[in-house]
């Protein structure tokens, strides 16, 4: 269910590269009230970052197991994908950070950010970066990784892909892992017509999944095109624009 593996995994910086500031502390206080949490070092193009997460997401999955059938995290399916940190995650920040992505005051949304390394990213290339996600823990986390890396806070907004925000539009999305269910293909394409600027663009990390075939196909017939722009196996990095 959870990654158990990531290749970028490196070891902690010395004690000065990461002061935190007196919001970062204080994000973390409120998250220890509610979760066990762990730090893990990964190296991103040359930079090591510091990504707090949940220590034991498989213990998360078997409280939503244990949940009462008509609670709203069960009959809403709020399986916590969230709370891992994936591959794809970091791969997609690594494309961005080597590829210089993003220009100052860029305006970057990511869908889905969970634990906010691709936010991480675009807000270290100088974006005005919007992080959204389902789950409002996944947020506290983004704020919190943001803050502790780059003393800098994005912006965060609860999005649910089947009722996404009219507005305003984006010049840039970003998103990782997606396509994991095809209950999903028509939500996220429909947030791309609604969320991107028409000569906007989308980078989107893709892990090679079986079920992430039909998504591409899908996403051609509603007038996308794309490209593979980078990554390294099993992760792809495609560009998405809208034709004409």
């Amino acid at each position: 269910m959870f990654p158990h593996f990531i290749r970028f995994f490196y070891h902690p910086p010395s004690q000065d590269d990461h002061l935190p500031s007196e919001r970062a502390k204080s994000l973390r206080m409120d998250l220890e009230a509610s979760y066990t949490l762990t730090d893990e070092y990964y190296t991103i193009s040359g930079r090591t970052f510091t990504i707090t997460t949940v220590q034991d997401p498989e213990e998360l999955l078997d409280d939503l197991l244990d949940a009462a059938p008509d609670s709203m995290a069960v009959v809403d399916e709020r399986v916590p994908y969230w709370s891992s940190l994936w591959p794809s995650s970091l791969g997609l920040a690594e494309h961005l950070i080597q590829t210089r992505a993003f220009s100052p005051g860029e305006r970057v949304l990511e869908m889905g950010c969970g634990l906010g390394v691709g936010s991480l990213a675009a807000c270290l290339l100088g974006a005005h970066v919007t992080a959204t996600d389902y789950e409002p823990d996944a947020l506290r986390f983004t704020r919190l990784n943001c803050l502790q890396n780059l003393q800098k806070e994005p912006v965060t907004e609860v999005v649910d892909w089947r009722n996404p925000p009219r507005r305003p539009r984006y010049d840039t999305l970003i998103c990782a892992d997606l396509i994991y269910e095809a209950r999903f293909y028509d939500p996220i394409i429909d947030c791309f017509n609604i969320l991107l600027e028409h000569d906007g663009r989308i980078f989107l990390a893709e892990p090679g999944r079986e079920i992430a075939r039909p998504f591409f196909g899908r996403l051609a017939l509603a007038g996308w095109s794309c490209t593979r722009v980078g990554g390294e196996p099993p992760i792809d990095i495609y560009l998405i624009t809208k034709v004409g």
